[in-house]
């Protein structure tokens, strides 16, 4: 693949390890009280486990820390896979960038937050043009390719507090807090001119470029009512975009003027 983005520097698909090392934590006391259990039991059996110990104490150290360590290992195996789960149910699997569940979690989260400081946020919708027509003429892999580099490019231009998810074949949203329309306009259209200048080769040696177009919607100090409405603004201006012939940013609320801002613009 070729193109103009620098590749993101970590795994799209990697997220904190709490479950894993919350696992490890309980696992690891729960391989000391065994130790302690033992201990009391031989007490509670007339025997002296504290003369064997000053005998033999290589040999108990080496028992409770085997112990100790057997639990923190099976506690980190049971956390990892918790950790791989929770990913799972939070990212689409293909892209690795967030789903559609998490999208609505983030926006409900924001939206509180948002009404209460009253600041802007906005959301973009892009959409790959003729999307079908890749598949039909490279096939289902390539499609699926492509789709993986368009996540790349979309996460790369993500910034902090931003959320970048798939929610449909060839659909992606760009949640944007603290963002007025205008600025996730320059944005939006930021993503649609290096996606038009990328090219990405198949395996068999194949160049294939592909187009986007993308509606901008703002919360215009959260008179929207529910998150889904700020999306169906979106949605709205996307089919404008398409109508008015694609590889283009639309904004909601401006009947038709299409956005082509410089690419030097700072947000």
């Amino acid at each position: 693949m070729t193109g103009n983005y620098s590749e993101i520097a970590a795994d799209l698909t990697s997220a904190n390890h709490a479950n894993r090392n919350k696992r490890i934590g309980q696992f690891f006391f729960f391989g000391v009280a065994i130790d302690i259990l033992l201990i009391l039991t031989e007490l509670a059996a007339g025997l002296s486990p504290l003369d064997d110990i000053i005998r033999h104490p290589w040999l108990y150290g080496y028992i409770i820390l085997i112990t100790v360590a057997a639990f923190s290992i099976f506690g980190a195996m049971i956390g990892s896979r918790e950790d791989e789960l929770e990913k799972l149910a939070l990212r689409d699997p293909l892209t690795g960038l967030f789903n559609t569940r998490y999208l609505w979690a983030r926006m409900d989260e924001e939206w509180a937050t948002g009404k209460r400081e009253g600041h802007d946020s906005s959301l973009i919708l892009f959409d790959l043009d003729f999307f079908k027509k890749i598949n039909d003429n490279y096939g289902h892999p390539a499609g699926d390719e492509l789709l993986k580099h368009i996540g790349k490019i979309l996460q790369h231009a993500a910034r902090k507090g931003d959320t970048v998810a798939r929610i449909g074949g060839e659909e992606f949203v760009f949640f944007l807090p603290h963002t007025s329309v205008t600025a996730a306009a320059v944005i939006a259209e930021r993503i649609r001119d290096t996606i038009s200048k990328t090219t990405m080769v198949t395996a068999n040696r194949q160049q294939i470029k592909i187009t986007v177009s993308a509606g901008v919607a703002g919360t215009n100090k959260y008179n929207s009512s529910i998150p889904k409405m700020l999306y169906g603004k979106a949605d709205k201006a996307l089919y404008r975009a398409k109508k008015q012939g694609r590889n283009c940013v639309l904004i909601s609320d401006v009947p038709s003027k299409k956005v082509h801002r410089p690419l030097e613009t700072r947000v």
